[in-house]
């Protein structure tokens, strides 16, 4: 059903109603199809969020009463000018550009659908232009001459109308939301499809689209860049990984690939070397062939006997000689008319032409001669004519022909079988081979001769033969180059030895036999020689690659190697960066300790006695986030919320969540810290936040307003189910807290009673709060609490350090058989300024005074009132003293870690330590033994020991005072045993294996210590990680060993320091007494496990480790126990305070009667724990104070097993009649004076 008004609309001169509108509209349809149908949606009815006009014509409100109503898809409009109408609208299109959005919307109806009746008549097409004009009636279609902003203007009515800002305008509800001012893309997702095949502006606006994209991707890419560098940045450790990785990847890629390059180049060089072995043994096995065929000539002549007339005819030197060639290289004789007698020769052919066609070597015997008497006779060379170039000459007699006259004298004289060469022409190398020819030793025969040679008579030599081999046919077959090139190699073959000792320079070259084309280039580097030996001399072929053996693909693999590992170290990087980003969001969803359990697989569930909790919401925010856009709102929260993050981490508390425009946070959970400070950070964050909230406005430039409530108590804090886990908080209340939240005021902060008593105990900061009275009435109604009594918060200041008061200093008690009258008792009273606070002992001595008195005691007499720091139990005194102490040692480790003798320690340090100490004397509790007083004792005494042992480490010194300070604080006067019996609370909180108090009372000292307040000191004790680690192990040790009852760990002390005094033990796990405890030391600092990385040697047990470690724990020992090894008196003192603490126990049913065993119980343990750790001691002390300490142990021991079982007696009695302990001292001190 449609349902329009009739009223008209002016335009200029002309008027039409809406109703023209729909009849308009509905022709078109018509003509598109029979049953078209204009739906829209009842919304726009008048009073609906419809359309209006802003001026003041009353008919421009919609009107029920006047509309046509119209059902089935027709509409029944009054007569009307559609023409008109069109005409109006093109004029109004081509007159004001200024509105061509506005109209445009209306004319592209009537266009469109003009083209879609010639060409589209399907519903799709229908159901696409119902939807187009439904759209386009939501906006103002006012058309006329007002301004443009009157005309796109909404009323009242349509600007609060939800239907309205869905369907757009100037304040749609999703305007913006296409992130013009955070996301804007510039693109319309609804033109993706649009430009698939288009063009003109469509390709402009994809064009557009793809610049931003890149762009958008580009901005994203330096982002993650930026964001990883600065993760890298802030965790060094990753980088440091990272570059381990990348040196380990690196180092084992180029050993592996330095290998397989060894394994290479021995291989070429394999190669290289059997080749040139192979080539050489091939040539000198063709020169032995050779011979063969020489010999047979040789044979053939021998035995033939047709030559022996010739070599008689030619007879010996100078016969037929021609005088002309004497003196020259080339010595002939006339033979001319015998050698050349065609017989002869024929004989010579003969003989030589069978030899040669069985053993040529296949062509490459190419020739051979016969030297009768050494001269060159008969010649035979079957491929050309047989006349010898050289016919005639004496190779015997020729001494100037250098080359003949070695020949012959290595045939004759050193009769050594020999080729020579290579000889060359133009068109031929060849090597030419000799044997010697030798006469039969036969008197009757005429073959006998002798021959000179070359001034050398030599008998039965008759002449030599020869032949000749082709040296380029030999090399040929050998394939000797492409064997070479086809393993890439090049070669020099050289004949590198010579036989011959003439003095011919040529003959002392190498000679060059054969060469690859770049074989110049080779050298020691790149090659290898190797020798032959063959009939030629000593063949040497360097053989190698002139780029060297190193294989082609090295250059390749060393690259890949490197990028390898820089891919490796980058991908370890990123796994690291994402470890740790997901490790500090994870951090900041969650607390440490729950994200610990949750690893495990343990429930979170923990419990807290008192809390304190912040809620604050926006006032007004569901009318604030009506009036801005979604997006709006959500940067809105963003900037306020991140500024409250930013005071929350400030003021050390834990944000629980937000819930849209709710803030929670919590105070004293997860992390315990005492009420009173917890209230005093959730207030002071609350002041800072509304605060900021008074500055800050909406991007709009609005003011918001805040309220916000605080409440105190117990709750229950954990992790409910397994998805999207949370920490979460429960109990009554969390309730409370919200609801002094909701029923607080605009910019106020109302604060619950309890929080207000606990904001009066605030340790730093002094608190403005004034009770809310409203009228005359005090307090609020709470839902479900009923009246309450509540008080605003309106600012605070910070406690004056300076504000002087005055100090009384008590009476010390004293021990009574000294005279009580030397000693100091009433001091008159004195006024604390800012300097006094932290130099005097109960307001009269320095504190350097009070660390040298406490200093020069002596150890038997430790606390005796014979000085100024007798024994007490008052606690400014004791804080006094305490403070001395651990200023001292402070002061040395400051000066050590500076290299300064002169360095001083500031104010606020000073302050801060007697601050300290005043908050751990409040953990101690009123028992009888393990309280402040003996705390203060052990303290003493371990500054007392600590100048015996030359301990140079001043950071190992304080640490141990400290530890001894703190060992007992919050001790509840009951055993390890009797709080697991009993299931006191804090048997609770720690696993069994852990000695129950000793833990406790490290947390308590480090919780302190890491207080806000005290950060100027915390900066002076621990300025660097190293220092956080050895202080925090020194004090587990030191604390954890105290458990003295546990009969295991006394066992594996001993244990211990056996296996610290040989420097061959075996450093087991067990023996490190911090092992189970390392991620509690973590956590006690603030150090996370990547310390292990940084610091290795920290985490392992070494030898000097382990003995510092058994150092540290004798001295805590003796210092916890030492008044057993001090005077009677002490021992006295301590075991009666002892004695009372356990009849505490006893009489709350919680331990066994201690009276009936006590004697003997103090004998055994004498004998079996007090003697043998005072005789183990003497190896950290000089040999009389180690003495000292154990006649002291046995002096005592010797009194109480002659007094002891009276001193029971007087104990027993004391207690039960209730009698003042300095009575029962003074009878206990007496006897030791007793025979």
């Amino acid at each position: 059903m449609v349902r329009w008004n009739n009223n008209y609309r002016r335009r200029g001169s002309q008027e039409f109603s809406l109703s023209e509108w729909d009849g308009a509209v509905e022709e078109t349809l018509s003509q598109s199809a029979a049953s078209s149908t204009v739906e829209v949606s009842a919304s726009n009815r008048s009073g609906g969020g419809g359309v209006h006009n802003n001026s003041s014509n009353p008919s421009s409100s919609f009107d029920d009463s006047n509309s046509t109503v119209a059902s089935g898809g027709d509409v029944i409009p009054p007569e009307m000018d559609i023409g008109a109408i069109r005409a109006q609208i093109q004029r109004k299109t081509s007159r004001d550009s200024d509105e061509d959005d506005k109209v445009a919307h209306v004319s592209s109806v009537d266009t469109s659908q003009k083209k879609n009746n010639a060409n589209h008549h399907h519903h799709g097409r229908r159901a696409s232009f119902r939807a187009s004009f439904s759209r386009k009636l939501s906006i103002d279609m006012t058309v006329g001459t007002e301004s443009s902003a009157s005309r796109t203007s909404y009323s009242s009515s349509a600007g609060t109308n939800i239907w309205t800002k869905l369907l757009g305008g100037q304040n749609g509800l999703w305007d913006g939301l296409d992130g013009k001012d955070v996301y804007d893309d510039g693109f319309d997702d609804d033109d993706d499809a649009s430009m698939l095949g288009m063009e003109g502006p469509y390709m402009e606006k994809g064009a557009k689209y793809c610049r931003d994209n890149l762009r958008m991707c580009g901005l994203a890419w330096w982002y993650e860049t930026r964001h990883f560098l600065k993760t890298i940045w802030k965790h060094p450790h990753i980088l440091v990984t990272s570059l381990v990785a990348f040196g380990v990847v690196c180092g084992v890629g180029m050993v592996a690939i330095t290998s397989e390059k060894n394994a290479y180049i021995q291989k070429q060089m394999s190669t290289a070397e059997f080749i040139a072995r192979e080539t050489g043994d091939w040539f000198a096995n063709e020169f032995r062939k050779a011979m063969v065929p020489l010999y047979s000539v040789q044979q053939g002549v021998i035995h033939s006997n047709y030559f022996d007339e010739v070599a008689e005819e030619i007879g010996r030197y100078p016969n037929r000689l021609i005088p002309e060639t004497v003196g020259t290289p080339k010595v002939l004789r006339n033979v001319t008319g015998l050698c050349d007698d065609p017989d002869l020769q024929s004989k010579f052919r003969e003989i030589v032409q069978p030899i040669n066609e069985e053993n040529d070597l296949d062509g490459i015997i190419f020739a051979y001669r016969l030297a009768p008497r050494n001269v060159f006779c008969l010649f035979e060379r079957p491929d050309m004519s047989s006349m010898d170039p050289n016919f005639g000459m004496d190779a015997g007699s020729s001494s100037q022909n250098p080359f003949w006259k070695t020949v012959t004298t290595e045939m004759f004289i050193e009769r050594k079988y020999s080729i020579f060469g290579p000889f060359g022409l133009p068109d031929k190398e060849w090597f030419c081979g000799h044997i010697p020819i030798w006469s039969k030793p036969d008197p009757s025969s005429a073959f006998q001769s002798s021959l000179n040679v070359h001034g050398t008579e030599v008998p039965f030599a008759w002449g030599f033969t020869m032949n000749f081999l082709d040296w380029r046919k030999l090399k040929e077959r050998s394939n000797i180059y492409e064997r070479f090139a086809g393993c890439n190699l090049d070669f020099k073959l050289t004949r590198a030895s010579k036989y011959s000792k003439a003095s011919n320079p040529k003959m002392e070259d190498t000679t060059m036999l054969a060469m690859s084309p770049d074989a110049d280039l080779l050298d020691d580097t790149n090659s290898v020689v190797i020798q032959t030996e063959s009939l030629h001399g000593i063949w040497e072929n360097r053989v190698g690659s002139i780029y060297g053996y190193r294989p082609p693909w090295y250059p390749g693999a060393v690259v890949g190697v490197v990028l390898g590992a820089f891919i490796i170290a980058f991908l370890t990087a990123s796994t690291l960066v994402e470890k740790q980003l997901h490790r500090n969001l994870v951090g900041k969803m969650l607390p440490r300790k729950a994200i610990v359990k949750l690893h495990r697989g343990q429930t979170v569930l923990e419990k807290y006695n008192l809390v304190t909790i912040f809620f604050s919401d926006i006032v007004g925010f569901t009318s604030l986030a009506g009036q801005m856009r979604p997006i709006q709102v959500m940067k809105m929260l963003n900037e306020l919320y991140t500024e409250f993050d930013k005071l929350v981490e400030k003021h050390h508390l834990y944000k629980v969540e937000t819930i849209g425009d709710a803030y929670m946070v919590v105070g004293g959970a997860p992390d315990n810290i005492s009420a009173p400070l917890a209230a005093e950070r959730v207030a002071a964050f609350a002041l800072d936040a509304v605060n900021f909230v008074r500055d800050f406005k909406t991007q709009d430039g609005d003011q918001i307003f805040i309220r916000a409530g605080i409440a105190s108590g117990p709750v229950v804090a954990g992790v409910v189910g397994q998805s999207m886990p949370r920490y979460c908080f429960f109990g009554d209340t969390v309730n409370f807290a919200s609801r002094m939240e909701s029923t607080s005021k605009k910019m106020k902060i109302q604060i619950a009673e309890v929080t207000y008593r606990l904001l009066q105990d605030a340790p730093t900061l002094n608190f403005a709060l004034e009770k809310r009275v409203d009228g005359d009435v005090a307090g609020v109604h709470v839902k479900g609490k009923g009246h309450q009594i509540t008080y605003w918060a309106q600012g605070f200041e910070r406690r004056c350090e300076t504000t002087r008061k005055v100090v009384k200093v008590p009476t010390m008690p004293h021990d009574l058989h000294f005279d009580v009258e030397a000693a100091p008792r009433n001091l008159p009273l004195i006024e604390e300024d800012k300097v006094a606070n932290i130099d005097d002992d109960a307001g009269k001595y320095s504190a350097d005074e009070i660390y040298s008195a406490l200093t020069s005691q002596a150890w038997e007499k430790l606390g005796h009132a014979e000085s100024i720091c007798g024994a007490t139990d008052d606690t400014a005194t004791i804080v006094a003293r305490a403070s001395a102490i651990l200023k001292h040692h402070l002061l040395q480790v400051m000066r050590k870690r500076n290299n300064d003798e002169n360095a001083t320690m500031s104010l606020a340090a000073q302050l801060q330590i007697r601050h300290f100490v005043s908050e751990v004397a409040a953990t101690y509790r009123s028992v009888k033994f393990h309280n402040l007083s003996h705390a203060m004792h052990v303290m003493t005494s371990m500054n007392k020991l600590l100048p015996e042992t030359l301990d140079e480490d001043p950071l190992n010194g304080f640490s141990l005072v400290f530890s001894a300070l703190v060992h007992d604080a919050g001790h509840t006067g009951m055993s390890n045993k009797i709080l697991k019996e009993t299931h006191h609370p804090l048997s609770t909180k720690y696993n069994d294996d852990v000695p129950i108090a000793e833990r406790e009372s490290i947390n308590i000292a480090l919780e302190i210590l890491f207080r806000p307040e005290f950060e100027t000191l915390r900066s002076a004790i621990l300025p660097e990680v190293l220092d956080k680690i050895q202080f925090t192990k020194i004090l587990f040790q030191g604390i954890l060993v105290t458990d003295i009852a546990t009969p295991e760990r006394v066992k594996l002390g001993v244990e211990r320091f056996q296996v610290a005094q040989n420097e061959q033990g075996q450093y087991e796990t067990r023996l490190c007494p911090l092992a189970p405890y390392l991620d509690d030391i973590f956590d006690g600092v603030g150090l996370d496990e990547e310390v292990k990385t940084e610091f290795p040697d920290e985490f392992i047990i070494t030898h000097d480790g382990l003995q510092k470690c058994v150092k540290n724990e004798h001295l805590m020992l003796l210092s916890d126990i030492s008044h057993l090894l001090q005077g009677w008196e002490n021992f006295a003192k301590w075991n009666f305070r002892l004695y009372k603490e356990l009849m505490v126990c006893f009489k709350n049913g919680q331990c066994d009667d201690p009276r009936s065993g006590w004697y003997q119980g103090q004998v055994g343990f004498y004998e079996h724990y007090i003697l043998p750790l005072a005789k183990r001691s003497k190896v950290f002390f000089n040999e009389t104070f180690a003495d000292a300490l154990v006649q002291n142990g046995l002096r005592n021991l010797k009194l109480w097993i002659a007094h002891g079982k009276k001193a029971t007696s007087i104990m027993i009695n004391a207690e039960e009649e209730g009698l003042d302990e300095s009575e029962t001292l003074i009878e206990l001190y007496q006897l030791a004076n007793d025979n």
